[in-house]
């Protein structure tokens, strides 16, 4: 295993093949053990966050926070006490956590729906191994890297369903949040559907108590799993997200210790509901890192961060983490709570105006007039898009057309943002991502039946890939994200589209949820901070470093990228190329650090 891999954990079928598995990942510790002796579950884990229950021919692990007494456990175990019980219904679990079943042999895997827990497969000498992490199972197989997804990584988005289901490597493939891999003893394997997104009917004034309810235990189960006198952690950005769990952890009556960063753009004004919402929670401890100390982004180029088993997106921002997570650990916090994941939980792409103008056309069109003012739309694409009957397959393959066309070619409104890949992305690059999206085309159904939904799910994953690879880089504290919690996100799904959708509220629901935990005064704000001043500040600052992977472009190597547009773009950044800018230099910079792409 590759040094730079702190955590992980893979599940080995009950064959006696299988036992060279272990051998084959260097510092695996073989963690649980099927009933037949032979191992099971295998890997590192952080200390605390492996609980595993055993009887008979039974096996059950949760691995990572989950706040059931052993009686919960128990109980989730008798419903799988034969082979074939293993697709027995186990309903949304509270915390965050991986659950992992052998009856007999027979293994269950899987992970969260929201997708910031994943589970991985492939086939080694003919059985199915799954692993949390995508490069444990290439070390295993020895796959090499797969340069259509390394293509499709260079679209100026996340990657759509079902492309996002792909890794980098051939022949090593996710599970989709919310299904199961099922093993046999013999290694064969099938996918099985655990969960489905809640239909969109609640109503804003029951949707609020269910959320305050989940997400006052997603909380509570963090402060609970600490030692007694053990500091909580809890960031205090001045958005709404963090000041409602850092409130929600103040009520928790163990020490809180609060987290401000004052960022250097003259207009992000996080700092001043940072200081208000601090006003109100007198017994933190507060940490505040003022501007004169931040490090400006893509800092962190100067150091060999821990090992990601995809490109992350933090490359600009982990100098600035890293700078937190040290003043978390000098204050004794072992677990920090992080508002990240919110903002897709919360509000609703406006795709859901296609949705909401088959049952209340008249509220469609009100509301389509206000995400008009704030889009800036022209209105002729804007009916055009209301208009809009295409399927998602029909949806992936025109966009699959459109890889090098302005953004203005695809009609508002669709199943996701207009699909592009980075300027300087080479024909064999377009051809290869073009060739993805129709065959995705030829079988893909949405993530749910309604295009609002399913851009909120997508939202969801996209997100918890994100942040998946976050905790891979940053590994103390603990960061903890409960708005990505199964029975959070579910409460928030349930919500009719176009209450948590209002372009005339800023995230209702949250407001409604934690009104009387939070102060009114916070729960008001409409406004949100942008960062791109600190990002271009840190862009100049670094540029020749950045350069340094443009002249050594494992992508041109490859024949991906055309190396010069892309150096032209770095030397004048503008907000047409940010977002390209950022998820090219994440795959460079995550490609020059791999031993097997040297």
């Amino acid at each position: 295993m590759r040094e730079g891999i702190v955590h992980w954990f893979a599940v080995v079928p009950d064959c006696a093949a299988a036992r060279g598995v272990p051998e084959r990942l260097s510092g695996a510790e073989v963690l649980a053990s099927h009933a037949s002796g032979r191992p099971w579950l295998i890997g590192r884990v952080p200390a605390g966050q492996c609980t595993v229950l055993a009887e008979g021919d039974q096996r059950l692990a949760v691995l990572g926070h989950h706040p059931g007494t052993a009686d919960q456990l128990a109980q989730l175990a008798g419903r799988m006490r034969r082979p074939g019980d293993v697709t027995a219904p186990t309903g949304v679990l509270p915390g965050s956590a991986h659950l992992v079943v052998s009856v007999g042999g027979h293994v269950r895997v899987q992970g969260t729906a929201s997708g910031l827990r994943r589970v991985y497969r492939a086939t080694w000498r003919g059985m199915t191994v799954a692993a949390d992490r995508a490069d444990v199972l290439a070390q295993l197989t020895g796959a090499e890297l797969d340069d259509g997804w390394l293509s499709a990584s260079l679209l100026t988005t996340e990657l759509p369903h079902p492309l996002n289901n792909l890794s980098a490597w051939r022949r090593i493939e996710a599970v989709a949040p919310g299904s199961a891999l099922l093993i046999t003893p013999d290694g064969r394997a099938r996918i099985h559907r655990w969960w489905q997104p809640p239909a969109p009917v609640q109503p804003l004034a029951e949707g609020a108590p269910a959320l305050r309810e989940a997400l006052s235990a997603a909380v509570s189960a963090r402060a609970d799993s600490l030692g007694a006198g053990q500091p909580l952690g809890s960031d205090l950005s001045g958005g709404l997200d963090s000041a409602s769990l850092c409130f929600l952890a103040h009520r928790a009556q163990r020490p809180l210790v609060t987290m401000t960063v004052q960022f250097r753009a003259p207009g992000n004004d996080d700092a001043v509901w940072a200081d208000r919402a601090a006003h109100d929670l007198p017994h933190a401890t507060r940490i505040t890192l003022p501007r004169q100390q931040l490090p400006m982004q893509y800092t962190a180029l100067e150091h060999e961060p821990p090992g990601t088993d995809a490109p992350s997106l933090l490359l600009r921002t982990r100098a600035l983490l890293d700078a937190c997570a040290q003043q978390y650990v000098r204050h004794q916090v072992e677990v920090q709570l992080a508002g990240h994941g919110g903002d897709e939980v919360l509000q609703v792409p406006p795709g859901y105006l296609r949705d909401l103008l088959r049952r209340r056309p008249l509220l469609a069109l009100r509301h389509a007039r206000g995400h008009r003012v704030q889009y800036r739309w022209p209105l002729n694409p804007l009916l055009r898009g209301l208009a809009d009957r295409r399927t998602y397959a029909r949806w992936l393959a025109d966009e699959a057309q459109l890889l090098h066309s302005p953004n203005r070619a695809s009609l508002p409104l669709g199943w996701g943002p207009p699909l592009r890949l980075a300027p300087w992305a080479l024909p064999r690059a377009v051809q290869a991502v073009a060739s993805l999206l129709h065959e995705a085309a030829s079988q893909a159904e949405p993530l749910a039946p309604g295009r609002g939904q399913h851009q909120a799910l997508q939202r969801v994953h996209s997100a918890g890939q994100h942040y998946r690879l976050m905790r891979q880089e940053l590994t103390e504290p603990w960061i903890t994200l409960p708005f990505l919690d199964d029975q959070v996100l579910e409460a928030c799904l349930a919500v009719r589209l176009e209450e948590r959708g209002t372009p005339w509220r800023y995230k209702p629901l949250l407001a409604g949820a934690l009104n009387g935990i939070v102060p009114p005064a916070l729960l008001a704000r409409t406004t949100k901070a942008c960062g791109d001043a600190d990002f271009y500040q840190g862009m100049r600052e670094h540029c020749r470093e950045l350069l340094d992977f443009v002249d050594n472009s494992r992508l041109a190597r490859r024949g991906l990228i055309d190396p010069a547009p892309l150096r032209r773009a770095l030397l004048a950044p503008s907000s047409r190329t940010v977002n390209a800018l950022e998820n090219t230099l994440a795959v460079e910079s995550w490609l020059t650090r791999r031993p097997d792409t040297a």
